[in-house]
């Protein structure tokens, strides 16, 4: 019996009828006083439909001895989107405890931890994992990716060897020099090297370089509320960015480097990316994000000095008002000598974006989330990432990424999809 109604429950929810699921179960309430079951199934339901306190409120009420692996990882999973990330990183344990070879707790606990800050914790079950798992991508790039906030001397597993041995490479603090094209390729031929003397091959897909300060920007957020309601966030009124264009992968490089060393009065959060959007001039983008219009022309100051004195070539250097997604809505924000908020933003936004806050929690998930500093040193992350940068060049037909390397790059890794939307960015391609 109790097959027959997990078997039917699971192909509601496969099919995405929740409701007539909970119904089925409330008649099979009636006839069977399996409650055990019953909650199970009723809080897999309502993790399914995002209703994370009635999933949580479900699966607490299943006696203690009932509880397996899947159940105390699904209760974490509640607890981890309602911002509860202590409580939750507990039940990824238990799951773990109850059975050390579920790969989805191992998962869930390092990201969690992750969040958390507890990097050493994350770095330790992360390394079990992998031991298990030795082929997760997910494990391996949220390892990856905790690199970027912290170093650590464990050299327990490859992974980590292969990123300690990469920091050693980093160039030195040359405030007063150029950045040479030789110290580039010595860099990134070196690390290349190590990873295919280590025998690692890593899939890690991002194509953006952060280098953050413990400011929460929030711009998922604000991007999700432009997408459901179309309003601009009040947030993003106050958001300025200087931004770098560049014509070549090489002087993208340059500035990755520069921005490594670049001191500023407010450690103001930064990015080098290669651009993927349709229909937005550049191919090849540094960013530097501002409190005001002030220190954004401040930093515009500093900035073409010392690019010219590094000779970093750039296309152009501007000031830009927040996300350029906002722009063909609202022409009037582009404007960045003019307050605008209150030609634009209506007190109705406001009750908007408050009831997208509690309904998807944004205050709770920000209580016990560690918001940190990331490392301003060239590491394994980077280099990865630096690594797509050159696919990207070599696919776009930027032949500038030939003066740096000498290894060979692979795209054959690329989807179908993601060569054609390099593709579309030759219009863009200064030669």
């Amino acid at each position: 019996m109790s097959k027959n109604l997990t078997n039917t429950v699971l192909n509601f929810i496969k099919r995405k009828k929740y409701d007539e699921a909970i119904n089925f179960l409330e008649n099979f309430a009636k006839i069977n006083e399996d409650t055990n079951l019953i909650h199970r199934m009723l809080g897999l339901i309502y993790l399914n439909k995002k209703q994370w306190e009635k999933s949580l409120l479900n699966y607490q009420k299943i006696s203690k001895e009932e509880i397996n692996f899947e159940i105390y990882n699904n209760m974490g999973v509640a607890l981890y989107k309602l911002g509860q990330f202590s409580e939750a990183s507990i039940k990824f344990q238990e799951a773990i405890n109850n059975k050390n070879t579920y790969a989805p707790a191992y998962e869930n606990f390092c990201v969690t931890n992750k969040l958390l800050g507890n990097y050493d914790l994350a770095i330790e079950f992360s390394i079990k994992a992998l031991s298990l798992f030795p082929s997760n991508n997910k494990i391996k790039n949220n390892l990856i990716d905790i690199f970027n906030y912290f170093k650590t001397e464990n050299n327990t597993n490859l992974i980590l060897q292969t990123n300690n041995q990469i920091l050693k490479l980093n160039l030195e603090n040359n405030n007063d020099k150029f950045i040479k094209i030789s110290s580039l390729s010595k860099i990134l031929n070196k690390s290349y090297e190590i990873l295919k003397n280590n025998n690692l091959v890593l899939n890690y897909p991002h194509v953006q370089i952060f280098k953050k300060n413990t400011t929460n920007y929030e711009c998922e957020r604000h991007l999700q509320i432009f997408s459901e309601h179309r309003i601009i966030p009040k947030f993003c009124f106050s958001c300025y960015k200087v931004q770098i264009t560049l014509n070549n992968v090489l002087e993208l490089l340059k500035l990755y480097f520069y921005f490594n060393n670049l001191n500023l009065e407010e450690d103001n959060i930064r990015k080098c990316i290669v651009e993927l959007r349709n229909n937005v001039d550049g191919n090849y983008k540094g960013y530097i994000f501002c409190k005001s219009i002030i220190e954004a022309k401040n930093i515009k100051k500093i900035i073409n000095s010392d690019l010219e004195s590094k000779k970093i070539i750039v296309k152009k250097i501007e000031i830009k008002h927040g996300c350029t997604e906002y722009y063909e809505q609202f022409e009037l924000y582009k404007k960045i000598d003019e307050d605008v908020q209150n030609k634009i933003y209506q007190n109705k936004w406001n009750d908007i974006e408050q009831k997208f806050n509690e309904r998807n929690l944004i205050e709770e998930n920000k209580k016990e989330r560690v918001f940190g500093n990331t490392i301003k040193l060239f590491n394994l992350p980077d280099f990865l990432i630096i690594k797509n940068w050159l696919i990207y060049a070599k696919v776009l037909g930027d032949s500038s990424y030939e003066k740096i390397i000498n290894f060979e790059l692979n795209i054959n890794n690329l989807s179908k999809l993601e060569i054609e939307k390099i593709n579309l960015r030759k219009k863009y391609l200064v030669s």
